[in-house]
């Protein structure tokens, strides 16, 4: 049957047909490949230059110009991007949002009273509940209980203690010895004092 329709030459049309087939396959391939890579160089970039030249090789080069594509792509995606840098800035923040040791930069939990690396004074237990308050707080959050404004340096290592400073010696007043002579007069004062006494 085949040797037949060879003969007569009716395979003509037959040929034609798959070629339209083949030709219609590759054509919609082709156009499908070149919006798979529009859209995904767009989520890849915002670089419209970018988006220009991947289409175009594409466009030119069809299938080779896809494996092409895809080793020169950028390698992550925008919202990949995006959520990559977002986890760095929680990371970030986290870290940062850490007590540390001013004195040691060790980690510390917010309810330590000291530094359990230095020794250093971190917070000041509230006199009521014990909880450790910040050195400026004028108010126990926990049990709302005013606190005493107390010298406390944070950071200074073992507790805080006053030490009595030198005792002032208090100067004794000593009796003078010396005796006491009146002021010489001069000789016209004393005759002028002995003529009245005389009248």
């Amino acid at each position: 049957m085949v040797m037949a329709i060879w003969d007569d030459g009716t395979w003509q049309p037959l040929v034609a047909i798959i070629g339209v087939i083949f030709g219609s396959y590759l054509i919609v391939m082709w156009i499908g490949a070149l919006v798979w890579t529009y859209r995904d160089i767009r989520s890849r970039t915002t670089d419209i230059f970018t988006h220009a030249i991947a289409v175009m090789v594409v466009l030119v080069f069809n299938l080779p110009g896809i494996l092409l594509y895809m080793v020169l792509r950028p390698k992550e995606t925008l919202a990949e991007l995006y959520d990559r840098r977002l986890g760095s800035e929680a990371l970030l923040q986290e870290i940062q949002e850490q007590e540390t040791c001013p004195v040691c930069r060790r980690r510390t939990e917010p309810e330590f009273l000291g530094c359990p690396y230095c020794g250093a004074a971190l917070r000041v237990p509230c006199e009521n509940c014990a909880k450790p308050l910040q050195p400026n707080w004028v108010t126990c959050p926990y049990c709302l209980t005013e606190r005493i404004a107390q010298p406390v340096e944070i950071g200074q290592t073992g507790s805080r203690r006053e030490t009595p400073g030198p005792a002032r010696v208090q100067p004794v007043r000593r009796a003078s010895t010396a005796t006491y002579t009146p002021p010489a007069t001069k000789p016209s004062e004393s005759a002028g004092s002995a003529a009245d006494a005389g009248s």
